[in-house]
Order: structure tokens, then C-alpha cells, then sequence
């Protein structure tokens, strides 16, 4: 249900991953290897009397610099400016309120709200007290016409999750009822270390 471009992350990651280890590789070859340093000082040297070179012939009229210098300015300008919107696309689409509606009904209208912990609250209500779930937790996501829930449970070891993910989306279907909404509904069901160690006492 999140928007995140999970993909493209991945293949950011991975050119950034092999840029890193190749400069890795690069330094070690240099520390290790005479050889290998001394033909990277050659290639150095005449990358530097070629860049030089680069920017004698691009010299501003009247001016001792390059115009070169306020290209790459605004190329790190974009730059900062892509990685900007990269970050606010991060987990787009999630929510905080899974109701938001205006009501303009005479005498008194107004806008009425109920968050993700008000939901939360009411599933668990729902489901009682229970010896075979850990933790759980809701988050809201933005989709059209009406918003999606996110239903992260953590069963106790041992716990069979079939039954209990039929319980907690029926569950969810009593509460969206009882708010008189509906929309997608996912049931995540997760286990890990706190799953085996949790104490036997503790419940929902």
C-alpha cells in the first residue's frame, strides 16, 4: 500500500554499492601495489593538465575563470534539488487520519476526524484479550475513494496464522462498520525475536 519507488531505490542502491566498492578497491590496489599507484599518479597528472586545459579555453571575456564553474553550480543546484524530492517521495501515501469528512447538516455542522489510533483502539476492543498476540499496530494509507488500513500483528510463538488472520480482518470489518466506512484492508502478520522471548503473561 506504500508508494514508494522500492525498485529504483534498489537500483540507486546498487550503483552507489559498486561506485563505493570500486573506489574501495581502487584505494587498497593504490596502498598495495606500486604499480598500480604509480600508473594512477600518470593517469591523474594528465586528467589535471587536460581539465586545466578545459578551463583556459573556456575563460569568461574579462574574467580569469571558467564558465564552466556556474555550469557545474547549477548542475549541484539540481542536484540538491532532486535529492530533496527523492526524500519527500520516501513512504509516500501513508496517512494520519482514516476519517475526514465535513458535514454542512443544519444546526451544527462541522468536520469530523478519527485518526489511526482511534482505529487501532477499537480493533483492539474488538478482538479482546488475547494470550496469543504480542503487539499490534495500524497505520492509515491514502488511497482513492476511501483510505486503506495496515493491520501489523505479532502473534506469539506457536500461534497458528490462518485463524488468527480471519479473526483480526473480522475484526476489521466490525470496526469499519461501526465507522461506517470501508476500503482495503491488509492483515501483516510478523514474527521474530520478540516473538520467541515475549513472556507467556503478556496480552493485547
Amino acid at each position: 500500500m506504500n508508494r514508494t519507488p522500492r525498485l529504483l531505490n534498489r537500483i540507486l542502491l546498487a550503483i552507489v554499492g559498486l561506485a563505493l566498492l570500486a573506489c574501495g578497491a581502487h584505494l587498497v590496489f593504490s596502498a598495495l601495489s606500486p604499480g598500480y599507484a604509480a600508473g594512477w599518479r600518470r593517469v591523474a597528472a594528465d586528467a589535471g593538465a587536460r581539465t586545466n586545459e578545459v578551463l583556459a579555453a573556456t575563460t569568461l571575456p574579462g574574467q580569469r575563470e571558467s564558465w564552466l564553474w556556474i555550469l557545474i553550480t547549477a548542475l549541484l543546484l539540481c542536484l540538491i534539488l532532486l535529492a530533496l524530492w527523492w526524500i519527500a517521495v520516501q513512504g509516500r501515501g501513508r496517512g494520519g487520519d482514516y476519517v475526514s469528512a465535513y458535514f454542512d447538516d443544519e444546526p451544527l455542522p462541522g468536520r469530523v476526524e478519527i485518526s489511526q489510533s482511534a482505529v487501532e483502539q477499537a480493533l483492539r476492543h474488538v478482538l479482546g484479550r488475547r494470550n496469543d498476540v504480542i503487539s499490534i499496530g495500524v497505520s492509515v494509507w491514502e488511497l482513492e475513494p476511501d483510505a486503506g488500513l495496515r493491520i501489523k500483528v505479532q502473534p506469539r510463538k506457536g500461534t497458528a496464522p490462518g485463524p488468527l488472520g480471519r479473526d483480526v480482518a473480522r475484526a476489521a470489518q466490525v470496526v469499519q462498520q461501526a465507522l461506517g466506512v470501508s476500503g482495503p484492508v491488509v492483515v501483516y502478520l510478523a514474527v521474530g525475536a520478540r516473538s520467541r522471548f515475549a513472556r507467556v503473561e503478556r496480552v493485547l
